[in-house]
């Protein structure tokens, strides 16, 4: 079926295969919904489909959102494809159930499971190119959005032409068309469209700019959309190259489950931000701009005592070097008492274990540090004094140079990781601590020096169980 469109296709309208580099041939889903603007784009498409010669689809969600007038808008697609001879493939949802289930927005419920959608279609009719009807208006209305809420130069970037979707990629043609060219273009060729009531809806934020803000822009500077639009090319472009330089940048810089922070500060602080932003995003989804920030100045300065709080009960933390993103321990670790004996014992619920041994001869120690470890004469008689391990606790505290010294603020000052400071094991007796790894011991206990200790004299260690 030929279809004439009376008046050219608006001229920044561009060929979806143009956008992701596919051949000419390649298979279109188009994303319909009955408003005007896709059914701009359909009759956009079926003027293109004249000259490439490629197959065309369309695709319609009910939402489960508008009773009645979704059925209208149903019955509506209906007869558009079925008059324009295009195959429409309709699918229904249960939004506002899906959106209590999930505790996420009725919009982003619906955006979910409108995309859900789509990526069964193409897979099932084996369709490389999904095409959606966003157009300038579209585009500087989520420019305002993001500049309100928080981002960096790539959420400046507004809506991407081409991105990958599923096995294909989602293409929006119409960016460069603004909505006054698209309702000109359905007015002089007589398309006729219905009208979502839920738009004019300013209990949503993004009506909402679009009723109050984008109209007084547009008086202020005629033709915003526009070059809004011009702005978010050339930031694409500024971010896919920095982002390349990132990508380069965490290949030298990732060991295992963490960057190396030495190596990442080499690089120039944009391209330090970025790195930071994809490696943690990989694993906690996306990051708000206080979040980058946040992370970036934990990676500058380097504070073992910091945290900086991700989404999904992640955090950010930094340890030997080393920037790492572990689960948030939201409760305590439960209490333990394990007598003093000779011997390795593990430290419960913890990768650590406590180590304890009488030397048989004079010994050198160069791998340790002073922290992890002490050396007590062979007259003291540790295990007859009652001395046993326990976690860590609220209130405890420690004769240290004459003063008797919280064990918080002593791990704090030795810049122990928050989340390392309730795991570590303490060494007690009767009076209370004895010996905190990393802290000090208890001015009262005979402690020798490494140089100094030989055979009978006692190590008492802390390590890891991979040590």
């Amino acid at each position: 079926m030929t279809v004439k469109i009376a008046r050219a296709i608006p001229p920044k309208a561009q060929l979806p295969h143009a956008l992701c580099s596919l051949p000419t041939d390649a298979p279109v889903l188009l994303g319909f919904s009955g408003g005007a603007d896709s059914t701009a784009l359909l009759h956009v498409l079926l003027a293109m489909k004249e000259t490439y010669g490629f197959p065309l689809y369309a695709a319609h969600l009910d939402h489960g959102i508008r009773g009645a007038e979704a059925a209208r808008d149903r019955a509506f697609c209906e007869s558009v494809a079925a008059r324009l001879g295009i195959e429409l493939f309709v699918g229904e949802a249960d939004v506002p159930a899906r959106a209590l289930a999930s505790g996420i927005s009725l919009e982003e419920a619906a955006r979910k499971e409108r995309y859900a959608f789509f990526a069964d279609v193409m897979k099932k009719k084996e369709i490389p190119i999904l095409v959606t009807a966003h157009h300038a208006d579209d585009n500087l209305e989520t420019l305002c959005f993001r500049l309100a809420r928080g981002t960096g130069v790539r959420g400046l970037g507004g809506i991407p032409a081409c991105r990958p979707f599923e096995n294909g990629f989602l293409v929006r043609p119409l960016l460069g068309v603004t909505r006054a060219e698209l309702l000109d273009f359905c007015r002089e060729n007589t398309i006729e469209y219905v009208t979502d009531s839920t738009n004019a809806d300013v209990a949503y934020t993004r009506n909402r700019i679009r009723r109050d803000v984008l109209p007084v822009l547009e008086a202020l500077y005629p033709g915003a959309a526009e070059r809004a639009s011009c702005l978010c090319e050339e930031l694409h472009e500024d971010d896919a190259f920095l982002s390349s330089l990132s990508r380069e940048l965490l290949g030298k810089c990732t060991c295992a489950d963490a960057l190396d922070l030495a190596k990442l500060r080499e690089a120039p602080r944009p391209v330090r931000r970025r790195a930071i932003t994809m490696w943690a995003e990989a694993q906690c989804g996306n990051l708000l701009h206080v979040h980058t920030e946040a992370l970036l100045r934990l990676c500058e300065e380097e504070h073992p005592h910091m945290e900086v709080a991700l989404p999904g009960d992640l955090i950010g933390c930094c340890e030997r070097g080393r920037l790492y993103v572990r689960k948030k321990e939201l409760l305590p670790h439960p209490s333990y008492r394990i007598p003093f004996a000779f011997g390795r014992e593990a430290v419960p619920n913890t990768e650590f274990c406590v180590y304890a041994a009488q030397l048989e001869a004079k010994i050198k120690v160069h791998n340790l540090s002073t922290a992890p470890y002490i050396i007590l004469t062979r007259e003291f008689d540790i295990i007859n004094k009652g001395a046993y391990w326990r976690e860590r606790r609220a209130g405890d505290t420690i004769l240290l140079r004459g003063m008797h010294r919280k064990l918080r603020k002593l791990q704090n000052e030795a810049k122990l990781p928050p989340r390392l400071r309730m795991r570590l094991p303490v060494l007690c007796d009767g009076e209370g601590v004895l010996w905190a790894p990393f802290v000090g011991a208890r001015d009262t206990l005979p402690l020798k020096a490494p140089h100094d200790a030989g055979k009978g004299d006692i190590l008492i260690c802390f390590e890891s169980v991979n040590t």
